[in-house]
């Protein structure tokens, strides 16, 4: 399964928006407030509902704290479409189905939002993966979001911490087998939960937990547990918002690289950036017959978010992480020669 279209009208900052993903990776770019972890939000809350996707499950992906996230623009309607292939009829998507209705305002034909998708079951899953650390908060919190009606996190938060307290495998599966060795190195050792509490038990015998352990680390530890524990598997989805935040530069290669393993074997990547060195490292590391695409969302004269596409990070004509690197560049170069 894969997405191939993802539409939104008067949903958020986004005010007429279409991405074309490609199977494998796809970069996201573009300034603060353009709307990367909307989207990525927005998909998660769709695909990963197995009971059918509804409007309010997307108002839980969007809560901020106690009070309510107006998701829908003054515009009298909105809309968001995705596009889903299945694998095994890869000419004739899935026929779509619209589900979710919601009045915002006293009128009952007011703010209405559409959300339509493929109707489609089983065991394809999508991970989203927030820049925010959760599992250092794992400790009761998950049930603490159950007990209480007004819980003040998203369902994003909460949900990435049950996924990662799910079992691990004893065995190594298959998708994992040439990426946990690198992982493993990164951050020494391998984790370990005891009393809903993470750790990363190290390899000389220490345990050291995630409430102590590096900011970087602990993403890396994530990654290790959402695959050990098969919640990311062949034909699911992987959405995760900067990937390379508080993460030391060296492993950005690495990373880089896992993620193009995970995507060669059928997992489908959306990841946002502003870092220069991790969105370029796809191109330098991408092999022939990888899938890779990068999306840059920028605001035109109207500032109106619109999305350019292409297959390499330098095609981009719209590219606000080149454009800071040359602004350095250039700072540098007249340092060094002068006026």
């Amino acid at each position: 399964m894969s997405l191939t279209k993802i539409y939104m009208e008067n949903f958020l900052a986004l005010e007429k928006l279409e991405l074309n993903p490609v199977a494998g990776i796809n970069v996201l770019l573009g300034k603060n407030g353009t709307g990367k972890t909307q989207i990525l939000k927005a998909i998660y809350a769709i695909t990963d509902s197995m009971e059918g996707p509804t409007f309010e499950i997307l108002l839980e992906c969007f809560k901020y704290g106690l009070g309510k996230v107006r998701l829908l623009t003054e515009e009298n309607h909105g809309k968001i479409v995705i596009d889903i292939a299945d694998d095994e009829i890869p000419t004739k998507p899935i026929t779509d189905v619209i589900v979710g209705k919601h009045n915002a305002g006293d009128d009952p034909d007011s703010n209405e939002i559409l959300v339509k998708i493929s109707s489609f079951t089983g065991a394809k899953r999508s991970v989203y993966i927030p820049v925010k650390d959760m599992l250092t908060h794992a400790n009761g919190l998950q049930s603490m979001s159950e007990k209480y009606r007004d819980f003040p996190f998203d369902r994003t938060l909460t949900s990435i911490i049950r996924k990662a307290q799910q079992w691990k495998l004893k065995e190594i599966p298959v998708l994992a087998s040439n990426i946990l060795p690198h992982l493993e190195k990164m951050m020494d050792g391998k984790i370990v939960i005891e009393n809903d509490e993470f750790y990363v038990r190290k390899n000389d015998g220490r345990f050291i937990n995630f409430a102590v352990e590096a900011e970087g680390l602990k993403k890396i530890g994530l990654l290790w547990q959402l695959l050990m524990n098969e919640s990311i598997t062949e034909g699911s989805i992987l959405l995760w918002d900067e990937p390379e935040a508080n993460l030391n530069p060296e492993y950005l290669p690495v990373l880089v690289e896992c993620l193009l393993e995970l995507s060669r074997h059928g997992v489908q990547i959306f990841v946002s950036t502003h870092n220069y060195l991790f969105a370029k490292y796809f191109d330098v590391r991408r092999k022939d017959g990888d899938a890779v695409a990068y999306h840059s969302l920028y605001q035109d004269k109207k500032n109106v978010v619109c999305c350019e596409k292409a297959d390499r990070f330098d095609e981009l004509k719209h590219n606000v992480i080149m454009d800071a690197y040359n602004k350095l560049l250039d700072e540098v170069y007249g340092l060094q020669v002068g006026e």
